[in-house]
């Protein structure tokens, strides 16, 4: 009989982690925003997790030869199963209420009502199966002596941003990012010495953003094509009343994990995406924060994100929900820049009260 499932489960989910690594960012330095892991902050869940679910399901049923790859040889496979087996290990742990396990050889969604084989043997590829239970996309990445470098040997990946699965398969590291010109001119050495003296009880996380106007909302995460291939064909986004929708403001945090015994690392992708309308429900400093990083994108960077297309857009429209929340003023000149509702309230009670005894 299978634990209690779908409806009657009462989900503590997590809250929106709002990954703006943009306000860390400093004009014409670019650099990797690499951070220690906490490992409890490994794999996220939040209340996008059954909507997203169902959507990796259809892209297995509709296009599995472009969501997944792997090779074959015993490196590949070893390094495979090592990560699936520290995966079912941390979901039950991590996320009781979620996760299942007290049937041997298998693990119980309770989210989904759906049974994972957590066995070897099993005819379901492992990173499949860990494509089935988390909303992170999972990339393998092995040393090649041959290569000189980290080569991607495996990976389940629905929601790309501007990259192809097959495309990058079977290539090193330098090679995936070659149309980023600021990761060749600025990063590359730095990434490479990274994952030579990364350690396994030290993994990593990080985070990149981007903001698109050729994409339809938060659930259309299937974005493989080149931001240089598609330039051709996009245009401007003005700044207008439909610039709430138009603009697509994605986040992604990455996590790197080495493991212990095949020392292949983990790359793990969890994608958040809104309409940038979204920001209105941010402090005024994220705003401002993103307009920041916006002017400054790296020259190298502005081709390759797009960025002539909706930058001007953005830009007016996050400044704009800045200026309205500055337009509230009260009697006596009293700004409510950097409040909250609630203290704005109280301060307008308690001018009022003064104002009357003042008469």
């Amino acid at each position: 009989m299978a634990p209690t499932s779908g409806n009657t489960l009462d989900i503590p989910w997590e809250a929106d982690p709002n990954v703006f690594i943009f306000n860390n960012e400093v004009p014409g330095r670019p650099k990797m925003h690499i951070h220690r892991l906490d490992m409890r902050e490994w794999v996220r869940i939040d209340a996008s997790y059954p909507a997203q679910m169902r959507l990796r399901d259809s892209f297995l049923r509709e296009r599995r030869d472009e969501v997944f790859v792997s090779n074959t040889d015993e490196s590949a496979e070893a390094s495979k199963w090592e990560f699936f087996q520290k995966l079912v290990q941390h979901l039950p742990q991590r996320f009781p209420y979620i996760f299942d396990d007290t049937v041997p050889g298998k693990l119980y969604n309770k989210v989904l009502g759906e049974w994972v084989s957590t066995l070897r043997d099993d005819p379901e590829d492992v990173l499949v199966r860990a494509g089935r239970l988390t909303q992170e996309d999972w990339c393998i990445i092995e040393y090649n002596e041959e290569a000189g470098g980290y080569v991607l040997t495996s990976g389940i990946v629905f929601f790309p941003m501007r990259w192809s699965l097959q495309e990058k398969f079977n290539k090193v590291i330098g090679k995936i990012h070659e149309p980023v010109k600021v990761f060749t001119k600025h990063l590359q050495p730095s990434v490479y010495r990274t994952f030579l003296q990364m350690k396994p009880e030290h993994p990593l996380w990080r985070a990149n953003w981007a903001l698109f106007n050729d994409l339809s909302g938060p659930m259309d995460l299937y974005a493989p094509t080149a931001a240089l291939d598609r330039n051709d064909k996009n245009e401007v986004t003005p700044y207008d009343e439909n610039t709430g929708k138009a603009l697509v403001f994605r986040a992604e945090y990455q996590t790197l994990i080495k493991l212990p015994e095949t020392k292949c690392i983990v790359f793990g992708i969890r994608t958040y995406q809104r309409y940038i309308e979204d920001f209105n429900e941010v402090p005024s400093s994220d705003c401002a924060g993103l307009i920041r990083a916006i002017r400054n994108i790296d020259k190298d960077e502005k081709e390759y994100k797009s960025a002539q297309f909706w930058s001007d857009a953005a830009c007016k429209y996050l400044q704009n929900i800045i200026d309205s929340r500055e337009k509230f003023w009260f009697k006596g000149g009293y700004s409510l820049v950097g409040l909250s509702l609630g203290s704005a309230v109280i301060l307008g009670i308690g001018l009022t009260v003064a104002a009357m005894r003042a008469k």
